[in-house]
């Protein structure tokens, strides 16, 4: 658990004091706030033999388990490459229906639920619909807009978010090296996780070079680097096109004609959808198209 997540395990704690804690907690928020990590520690607070008001011994037998990873009365559903399957959501419907080995609570923490395929969601309601005594569902998701109406309902929403910026900008600044400063960093402050895994991959050199080619479109200079960053990974498409997204923003701000920006931005997102639904995409085309549409509007 993170420093920044305090308000919401107080706000879960109090819940459980007034015996108002759902059996289904979604934990919903932008990706880099640490939802996982929150659900890990409340699925270990509602295993533990003698916890109060969600604070776990870290002693009892199912601490310890827990610790090892081999509690039996946890099941941890994630998805298999993109997706959930309904496989997976079975599985849980038989895990929470078989009695506690340890005698106690169970818990099933689905990770990015957002991911669960539309036949998996469906039976996943059929277990929401009929909760168990000692049996908690503990659900992440990116996006709540990703889940049907149904399962919304279902569900106690709790927002995970970098309520204090000050806190989470401390934390970071004691996880990354001194010597580095990027004046983009200040774009993620709400989400530190995501810098800081992204210092661990040893990308930021390559993220501080897609926005130097975003802050200068026109001139094009980092193309092809930018071009092999994307291929290398294609998940920092989503991370260019916020970059070109904020200075598109700037431009307007300055001046920029409203037609001249809708069809940056219609092109900015015709690329971002290419980039997700197409398949064997030739990307330095697209990429090359795009960059050819906002010179064409910077002029």
């Amino acid at each position: 658990m993170y420093v920044w997540h305090e308000p919401v395990w107080q706000q879960l704690v109090q819940s459980q004091r007034q015996q108002r804690f759902h059996h289904a907690q979604l934990l919903h928020g932008l990706a880099g706030v640490g939802k996982q990590a929150l659900a890990i520690e409340l699925a270990q607070a509602l295993l533990c033999e003698h916890h109060q008001q969600l604070v776990r011994c870290g002693e009892c037998k199912s601490c310890t388990l827990f610790e090892a990873n081999t509690h039996p009365d946890l099941l941890m559903i994630t998805s298999q490459g993109q997706s959930i399957s309904v496989d997976a959501i079975r599985e849980l419907a038989s895990f929470v229906h078989h009695s506690a080995q340890q005698g106690g609570n169970k818990v099933a923490v689905i990770v990015n639920a957002h991911k669960m395929t539309h036949s998996a969601a469906n039976a996943l309601l059929k277990t929401l619909e009929e909760p168990n005594v000692g049996r908690y569902l503990l659900l992440t998701c990116d996006d709540i807009s990703q889940l049907s109406a149904t399962i919304l309902s279902r569900c106690a929403k709790v927002q995970v978010a970098v309520g204090d910026k000050r806190l989470a900008s401390e934390w970071l600044v004691a996880q990354l090296p001194q010597e580095i400063s990027y004046p983009w960093l200040a774009d993620f402050s709400q989400q530190p996780l995501i810098v800081q895994q992204w210092y661990l991959n040893e990308q930021l050199a390559h993220i501080d070079t897609l926005y130097k080619f975003a802050c200068d479109i026109k001139a094009s200079h980092n193309f092809a680097s930018a071009q092999k960053i994307l291929s290398d990974y294609p998940d920092l498409v989503n991370i260019l096109c916020l970059f070109i997204q904020k200075q598109l923003k700037a431009k307007l701000i300055n001046g920029l004609a409203l037609q001249a920006y809708n069809e940056a931005q219609n092109a900015l997102y015709q690329f971002m959808s290419d980039n997700t639904q197409v398949l064997g995409l030739n990307q330095p085309l697209a990429l090359s198209k795009l960059v050819n549409t906002l010179k064409s509007t910077f002029k």
